[in-house]
Order: C-alpha cells, then sequence, then structure tokens
C-alpha cells in the first residue's frame, strides 16, 4: 500500500513538472517570436505568463517536502525527488531569459518607430540551436533517455559559439560611430546573453536527468577524469605556490596598464586605445593559459597542505581581477563620452584606489605557502596583517566610488552618458572587490 501511495505522488510530481517545462517552452517560443517579429502584444502575453511558472515552482517545491516527509522514498526515488526541486528552479530561470527577452521588445519597437538606426543582427540560428537543447533536455526528462540527456551537454558548445560570433558582429556595428547605434546594440547583446543562458539552464536540466536514472554527476566526473591523467609527485617539488605568484603578478600587469586605457580614451586617442587593449589581452591570455596550467597540474595521490577545491576557488577568483580589466577595456570600446576634467581626474584616482589592493597579492602568497608548507606562525600572521590591509583598501576604493558616484549624479544630466559613466565606475570597483573576495579565500584557507 505504501508502495502504491509513493508511486501515485511521483506520478503527481511528474506531471506538475511536465506541465511546467509546456508551459516554459511556450513562453520561450513566445519571446523568441516577439523578438523576431517586434511584437509588442506577444512580448507582453509571455511577460504576464510569468506569474504562473512562478506558482509551479511552488507547487513543486510543496509536493517534494510532502513525499519526503510522508513517503520517505529512497534510491533512485529519492533522486528524482531531490532533482525534481533543481529541475524546477532551472525551468523558472528559464522563463525569466525569456521574459528578459520580452522586456526588449518594447525598447527595440520604439527605435524603429523613431527610425533610429539598429544594430540588428540575425539570432534565428541560435534561437532555434536553444530551443533544440531546451526540447531535447524536456523530452530526456519525460523519457528518462540519458543519450539524449548527454546529447545537450555536449550540444552547448555550439551555441556558445554562435553567442560569441553574433555579440562580434553587433560590437563592430556599434563601432560604426552613430551613437544611436548603440542603443539597439545593448538590446540586442542582452538577447543574444539570455539566449546563451537559456542553453546553459537546459544543459543543468539534462544533468538532472543523468543523476536521477544513473546516480552520476556529470560535472564531478568530469573533473574526476581530470585528474586520472595527472602524475603523482613529491609534495616538496609542488610549484603550486610559485605559480599563483605568478599568476597574481601577471593580473596586476592588467590592471596597472588600465590608466593608461582612460588615458587615451579621454584623450578620444582610438588608436592608442586599442594598441593599449592589445597588449593587455595578451597579458590576460597569458595569465588564462597560467590558470589553466595549475588546473591541469594539481597533483593526486598526496596530501596537499589545503584542499584543492579551495585552491580551485581562489585561482577563479584571482583571475576575475584580469576578466574585470577585460571587462573594462570592452565597455570603453562601446561608446566615447566626453567627461568634465575632473571627474575624468577622479575616475583615474578611483582606479589607483582600486589598484592599491592588488599589490600585496604577491607578498601575501609567500608569506601563506610559507605557513601553510612549513608552519611559520609568524608568516600566518603577516598573511593575516596584509588580508587586513587589502580590506581596508578595498573600503577606500568603496567610499571613494561613492563619491564619484554623487559627482556623476550631480554633473551628467543625459540619461545614456549617465547609464554608461555609472557602470564604468562600478566595473573599477570590481578590481577592489575581487581583490577583496582573493584575500578572504586565502585567509579561510590559513585559518584551519
Amino acid at each position: 500500500m505504501t508502495r502504491l501511495m509513493l508511486e501515485k505522488e511521483l506520478q503527481v510530481l511528474k506531471n506538475l513538472l511536465t506541465d511546467m517545462a509546456k508551459n516554459v517552452d511556450e513562453i520561450v517560443n513566445g519571446a523568441i517570436l516577439a523578438i523576431e517579429k517586434l511584437d509588442s502584444g506577444l512580448a507582453q502575453k509571455v511577460i504576464d505568463a510569468d506569474d504562473q511558472i512562478d506558482y509551479y515552482e511552488h507547487m513543486v517545491s510543496q509536493t517534494v517536502l510532502e513525499i519526503i516527509a510522508l513517503q520517505q522514498p529512497v534510491a533512485k526515488d529519492l533522486r528524482f525527488v531531490i532533482t525534481s526541486i533543481d529541475i524546477a528552479r532551472n525551468l523558472e530561470r528559464t522563463a525569466d531569459q525569456a521574459v528578459n527577452i520580452a522586456f526588449r521588445v518594447s525598447n527595440l519597437v520604439k527605435y524603429q518607430n523613431n527610425s533610429i538606426p539598429q544594430c540588428k543582427v540575425e539570432i534565428e540560428t541560435m534561437a532555434n540551436e536553444a530551443l533544440k537543447m531546451l526540447h531535447s533536455a524536456i523530452n530526456a526528462f519525460v523519457t528518462e533517455n540519458t543519450q539524449k540527456a548527454r546529447y545537450v551537454i555536449e550540444y552547448d558548445s555550439i551555441v556558445d559559439k554562435l553567442q560569441t560570433e553574433l555579440i562580434s558582429q553587433v560590437k563592430s556595428c556599434m563601432k560604426k560611430g552613430d551613437p544611436r547605434f548603440i542603443e539597439t546594440g545593448v538590446d540586442y547583446i542582452i538577447v543574444i546573453q539570455n539566449l546563451e543562458r537559456i542553453a546553459d539552464l537546459a544543459t543543468n536540466i539534462a544533468e538532472g536527468v543523468i543523476f536521477t536514472v544513473e546516480g552520476r554527476i556529470v560535472k564531478l566526473e568530469k573533473e574526476i577524469e581530470k585528474f586520472k591523467e595527472l602524475k603523482n609527485i613529491v609534495l616538496k617539488d609542488l610549484p603550486i605556490f610559485d605559480l599563483l605568484k605568478k599568476h597574481a603578478h601577471l593580473v596586476l600587469e592588467c590592471v596597472e596598464r588600465l590608466s593608461l586605457s582612460l588615458e587615451a580614451y579621454y584623450n578620444n586617442d582610438l588608436n592608442r586605445l586599442k594598441e593599449i587593449a592589445k597588449h593587455i589581452f595578451d597579458i590576460e591570455k597569458e595569465a588564462d593559459k597560467l590558470k589553466q596550467n595549475i588546473r591541469g597540474h594539481l597533483p593526486k595521490g598526496i596530501i596537499l597542505p589545503v584542499e584543492r577545491f579551495e585552491l580551485f576557488l581562489y585561482l577563479k577568483e584571482q583571475d576575475a581581477i584580469a576578466d574585470v580589466a577585460e571587462e573594462i577595456l570592452n565597455w570603453l570600446s562601446f561608446k566615447h563620452v566626453n567627461l568634465p576634467q575632473d571627474l575624468h581626474k577622479n575616475i583615474e584616482n578611483l582606479l589607483i584606489k582600486s589598484i592599491d589592493s592588488l599589490k600585496y597579492l604577491e607578498d601575501l602568497i609567500n608569506f601563506s605557502a610559507d605557513f601553510l608548507l612549513n608552519k611559520n606562525e609568524e608568516s600566518r600572521n603577516q598573511a593575516k596583517e596584509l588580508v587586513r590591509k587589502i580590506r581596508y583598501a578595498q573600503y577606500i576604493a568603496e567610499d571613494f566610488g561613492n563619491t564619484v558616484k554623487k559627482e556623476i549624479f550631480n554633473k551628467i544630466e543625459d540619461a545614456l552618458t549617465l547609464f554608461y559613466t555609472l557602470k564604468l565606475v562600478d566595473l573599477i570597483l570590481g578590481i577592489a572587490h575581487h581583490s577583496e573576495n582573493t584575500a578572504d579565500l586565502m585567509r579561510a584557507m590559513i585559518a584551519k
């Protein structure tokens, strides 16, 4: 009798998820059609339908809690129940991406009605590929077809490639000189990113199917395969901290050159800006290669002084600083705005203050490595002091950033220029934020 009740409840849960998936599929289809035809009415229907998806997610969560509390499922049944919450969450987020696309329609219609030049790109191919992944992921869930689920996971790289190509086309259009291209260009970039995110969420659903049916965690399996290819080495020969320090040095090189970029931008010297950007991108690529080298050569079969995942998190956060430098350069390439000299000077000073926190990273790695490998308590104390300095530098940068933002609001009236400049300030502050996060992660490693 108990088994019969459990199967009945599981079927109710599966029906809920199936209905939710069908509704999400319709919303995504509607959003893509609305953006292709610039149909404001259809876009509004997509936006209005989002509440229904939120309700489905709530019902799935409630049903899962009731099944776990009253039926106590095990094995595959338990995996299905647990995964249902994750699948519902991914479906709800997919609907959110569709709503984001729908919100762009009104802007693009307005631009069209006002005869504003458009940086329109053909998103149909990418949209169809993302939809194909979503359909396959939903079908894999309904039929418990793990082969189809793996096909979805492998296909994700195709959508990623299409995203890169389309964004490159939009950026080329935005650089034509007419500032009105910026408005539509930004909207189309957002749409492209939403489509890519739909593909990512379909991949998550597919991974959930594999976990339910086979009990396999796909992402974890990939990491295990990487470790199988590595050779054992002796701990004292481990160069991991030397590599982290070299990576930190490259990251610092990237961001220190941003001051030259801001100067070229202020002077509207596009050739100089491109030259500096190329140099920074080259350094960032070198840092990225080093990051891959570090990730790919962590040893197996020995005891590390810290957990591997902690080193991965630290490296990821340190690398994010270089990524911010790239984001700032990309943002500068979108549009040129004329800023008052004193405001430009304050933005330069903000950059300097944000970079100040990075100057302690190499020493922080040195002292932390000495403690972790040799248990030198004095080095541990020195490392903690450097963490405090980095946190204080971040606080100074954040405080000055608020001052600069107030000045921007007081001196800039044009809405687009205001948005553009505030975004630039936030990107610059991202350097200090990631630096503080990096220090906190190292602090956590030496605290044990």
